[in-house]
């Protein structure tokens, strides 16, 4: 019995180990493979793109991002904007109708009475387009000049469905967020080298109307089923780390944390409803997908399996004393980072992050399987 006990409790333990130590690695050397960006196209080559930003309650951010989106260098006879205010609550029709007089911006506003959630938005509006490139865009994320050139070479390959840029966050809310940010940059980057990364960042990308499939209605993270399952039917996702979408808005603990488990949820969605890419005909993609997004999903019960089945052997073991000595100070190390908040040590915040992170994760998780939530978009209160 004791036995059994120690072979399922080590295995926790090293898939636990994997997926934080080992699985990093192996992205950052792969990113060191990773192609360089395409060549800028020629003015007359550059193609036809629709712009569409969905917009909830965006009344302190709409302004500065139109001002943002009218600084955008690309020929304005080759590019179309939508703005689609959801069943706003507050001034952003109001705001961002004003704002693109004031710019000059020629762009469709198009107000929607009704929250019917972004998923619901975008299926609506991108159904419609004919063609082309549709580029998608948070209202809080302010791009760089040259976002939609760079991001227009990248289709010069016909079989690219997407490609997305890298996320940057202006003011992170802690020390453990600012270091969860780089890891998924830099974690995007080895996947894309493998052959496709594992979703994009919501703030900016990318995809051919070609290689669009509506959305399931209840779908949670779309900037990751939506090119995953372009991935599934055979398109190639492409990845630019040098394009950075900078994150204006500064989201406080609670902010994070409520995101934190609606990603969690959409996670074990994710993983329910796109178990094919486990397939090893998708390669790297496979491997990737197993190795971070399935094993993130189960890192909750890896955990508590790794401490109950650890407390169970140490008294038996003195190999299991030491390991629940050094889970307990680590433990004891993320409550003191969570009790000091701001004041907390670097160690200790990350250690509080990663605590929080995954206690999310499994209500997240839980969430999802016992409630299937279909509600739509709410900005989260600050």
């Amino acid at each position: 019995m004791h036995l059994l006990l120690a072979i399922i409790t080590l295995g926790a333990i090293a898939l636990i180990l994997y997926h934080h130590l080992a699985w990093p690695l192996i992205l950052r050397r792969a990113a060191l493979k990773a192609p360089p960006a395409p060549r800028p196209l020629p003015r007359h080559l550059l193609p036809a793109i629709t712009l569409v930003m969905p917009a909830h309650n965006e009344a302190r951010f709409i302004a500065r991002k139109i001002a943002n989106l009218a600084a955008l260098d690309y020929p304005r006879e080759q590019l179309r904007i939508i703005i689609a205010t959801d069943g706003c609550s507050d001034e952003t029709p109001t705001i961002a109708r004003a704002e693109l007089q004031r710019q000059g911006l020629s762009a469709e506003l198009r107000i929607f009475a009704q929250n019917r959630g972004k998923v619901a938005v975008l299926n609506e509006i991108v159904d419609a387009l004919r063609g082309g490139i549709v580029a998608l865009t948070d209202v809080s994320a302010l791009l760089p000049a040259d976002a939609l050139k760079r991001i227009a070479a990248h289709f010069a390959e016909p079989r690219l469905g997407a490609v997305g840029g890298t996320y940057v966050l202006d003011k992170p809310g802690s020390a453990g967020e600012a270091k969860y940010w780089r890891w998924q940059v830099a974690g995007k980057r080895g996947e894309a080298a493998l052959g496709a990364p594992l979703g994009l960042h919501g703030a900016f990308w990318a995809f051919r109307r070609e290689a669009f499939a509506p959305l399931a209605p209840d779908t949670i993270n779309d900037d990751f089923t939506l090119p995953m399952q372009m991935v599934l039917r055979g398109w190639r996702v492409g990845y630019d780390a040098g394009l950075l979408a900078r994150e204006a808005e500064c989201s406080s603990p609670a902010q994070d944390l409520r995101r934190r488990r609606r990603i969690a949820a959409g996670n074990m969605q994710q993983m329910l409803r796109l178990m094919p890419l486990l397939h090893p005909r998708h390669g790297g993609v496979a491997v990737a997908f197993l190795s971070g997004k399935a094993l993130r999903v189960v890192m909750p019960l890896l955990i508590l399996i790794a401490g109950l089945g650890t407390a169970l052997l140490a008294p038996h073991s003195t190999f299991f004393t030491m390991l629940a000595i050094a889970e307990i100070a680590g433990l004891l190390a993320a409550l003191a980072g969570l009790a000091l908040g701001s004041r907390a040590p670097r160690i200790l915040a990350l250690a509080a992050y990663a605590l929080a992170g995954h206690a999310a994760s499994g209500m997240g998780a839980a969430r999802y399987m016992l409630s299937r939530p279909t509600q739509p978009w709410r900005r989260a209160a600050p």
